[in-house]
């Protein structure tokens, strides 16, 4: 029996600067009297996903920073957290940095008022990032940064250097886990490195707290960072959007796009029993 549903967020339930209203909040307030719990689960950090959220009145857990961080909407409770080793860092900046990349740093600092740490200026590329997710941000020197609680590392740059700092020793010698992300831009995509984990371990740890188990999961998203949670949870959906890798990995499609709340109707269709999941 279903007792969880694992949302992304961009891409999965909400479009581009689309914003939680009132139809997802009453999917989610219905499932909850049915004893379903629904779960944020997202690449961003927590302060950008605890704000789009605040439509919801429920004390939703979000799983943040791509598993990294398990915090409370309204609590603000920190369940679980999930850091680079302080040995990792500077390597793999610094491998960053030989390729060209500016590495931009999501941290646990929400309490002292930050989200992400620059070691440069940044590039209107970067500047876009950032301003998106509208998190306030400081800039450091690598000194001062592993000072930091790091829990991702991102960057932007093509799919061929990426490839090439995937097989740098800095990255493997760790066991570090990253991707490539989809992009509107033609010729930079953003890149992730996540450490040793991924959005299944940090979806898993809750549910572990929760006393769920994964077969009684649904996970819904549509980028490589969703690969994991969608191989692993008892009912894992891909967006029509998401690259075939991820699809394949699937045990169903959602082909309504998130403008049409395609996640949030085919996840009631399967609480329902009006769609047979074969998994």
């Amino acid at each position: 029996m279903i007792q969880l549903i694992a949302l992304d967020f961009d891409g999965t339930i909400a479009a581009r600067k689309q914003p939680v209203d009132e139809t997802m909040v009453n999917y989610i307030n219905k499932w909850k009297k049915d004893y379903v719990e629904t779960v944020i689960v997202s690449g961003r950090p927590y302060r950008s996903l605890k704000r789009e959220l605040e439509p919801i009145q429920e004390d939703v857990y979000i799983v943040s920073n791509n598993g990294n961080l398990i915090r409370t909407k309204n609590s603000e409770q920190t369940l679980y957290k999930n850091t680079f080793s302080k040995d990792k860092i500077k390597p793999i900046a610094e491998a960053m940095i030989a390729r060209g990349i500016h590495p931009i740093f999501h941290v646990d600092s929400y309490f002292k008022g930050y989200d992400l740490v620059t070691l440069f200026d940044t590039t209107e590329r970067e500047a876009s990032y950032i301003s998106f997710y509208e998190n306030l941000y400081k800039r450091m020197t690598l000194d001062e940064v592993l000072e930091e609680d790091v829990l991702v590392m991102a960057g932007y740059t093509t799919a061929d250097v990426f490839y090439d700092l995937e097989k740098d020793d800095a990255l493997t010698s760790g066991k570090m886990t990253a991707h490539l992300l989809k992009s509107r831009d033609k010729k930079l995509s953003l890149i992730e490195i996540i450490g040793n984990t991924n959005k299944w371990n940090g979806l898993e740890k809750l549910a572990e707290m929760k006393g769920i188990h994964a077969k009684d999961i649904i996970a819904f998203g549509d980028d490589m960072n969703d690969e994991s949670m969608i191989e692993h949870a008892g009912i894992g959906v891909a967006m029509a959007s998401a690259p075939d890798e991820v699809k394949a990995k699937s045990d169903i499609i959602c082909e309504e796009p998130p403008e049409h709340y395609g996640a949030f109707k085919l996840a009631d269709k399967i609480l329902n029993e009006e769609v047979t999941v074969e998994y």
